[in-house]
């Protein structure tokens, strides 16, 4: 067995990094005469001391240097092989052709279909993988390895090169509305209405107060309700208005069973942006971003 394993490496770093035994024990929770008899066994497989001491500490010789310089490396090439294999184990056995992708609740089910349809355009896969999930749990998703792209809300701090394009949201209302007006709604006015809304921290809501405060307006919500389609079902049902994406309601509106007007002063809109992990080459990733930014663009208004 070598005599550089990897716990003793670990040790000495610690020893070194901190200039002395104590400080080492304290860091790493282990009993000071333990890193004293491992310094020692390393010191004599080495033939020659590692470290001089002073009661100012330990300082390394000119092996002990070398052999932290090794260790930084060893330690660092171990901690990622470590980390690569738990995100493998994570996501279970996966085709290094398949595409892992996340897709917000407003865009999954119509996105889903078309994404399938024209996957034979990318001819370095070998399938498909998706997954309806938020914003927050697709990026929780992408920095755990499970998935390789994200579709997602934009925030403050997404670039616009990540955007797909900008998704509007529509002042929605029952069809046995008495409001019959077809015309933009001011924000304001829409305001002004019982609202159906997300919880306070979700994008939507978010989008709604920030709009609101920069207008002065007090947003009157009724309910909160989370997800776009139980919105949808409580709007249907007469419980109040609500803010919804055209992709999610085009279908009730060609029905006849919802009515939609859009939102103006401000205008009521957000961006969707991709957001990938590190697993796919820029070529692929490149030819993915330009099919997803001509499919969500074209269902999105």
């Amino acid at each position: 067995m070598s005599w550089l394993d990897l716990r003793r490496l670990g040790y000495f770093r610690a020893i070194l990094e901190e200039g002395s035994l104590s400080a080492a024990a304290r860091r790493l929770s282990v009993p000071q005469p333990a890193l004293s008899y491992h310094l020692k066994e390393l010191e004599a497989d080495f033939g020659a001391p590692l470290v001089t001491r002073s009661r100012t500490g330990v300082v390394a010789t000119e092996g002990g240097q070398l052999l932290l310089d090794h260790a930084v490396v060893i330690l660092a090439q171990v901690a990622r092989a470590e980390e690569e294999l738990r995100r493998i184990r994570a996501r279970g056995t996966f085709d290094a052709k398949v595409l892992r992708i996340s897709a917000i609740p407003s865009l999954a089910t119509a996105l889903t279909p078309e994404l399938l349809q024209r996957s034979s355009e990318l001819r370095f896969l070998s399938g498909l993988y998706v997954i309806e999930t938020n914003t927050k749990e697709s990026r929780e998703m992408l920095r755990s390895g499970e998935i390789d792209l994200a579709i997602v809300i934009a925030d403050d701090d997404t670039p616009p090169s990540k955007w797909l394009g900008a998704e509007n949201m529509l002042f929605c209302m029952s069809a046995d509305h008495p409001d019959t007006a077809i015309e933009p709604v001011t924000l304001l006015e829409a305001l002004s209405e019982p609202l159906m809304l997300p919880r306070v921290g979700k994008p939507v809501r978010v989008l709604v107060d920030k709009l609101a405060a920069q207008i002065g307006a007090h947003v009157q919500v009724v309910h909160e309700i989370d997800g776009p389609n139980p919105r949808k079902q409580a709007m249907m049902a007469g419980l109040g208005r609500t803010f919804l994406p055209w992709i999610a309601v085009r279908d009730e509106v060609a029905a006849g069973s919802i009515r939609v007007r859009d939102v103006i002063n401000p205008p009521l809109f957000r961006h969707v942006a991709l957001e990938h992990g590190d697993r796919l080459p820029p070529d692929e990733l490149g030819a993915i971003s330009v099919l997803l930014r001509d499919i969500v663009g074209r269902i999105i208004r």
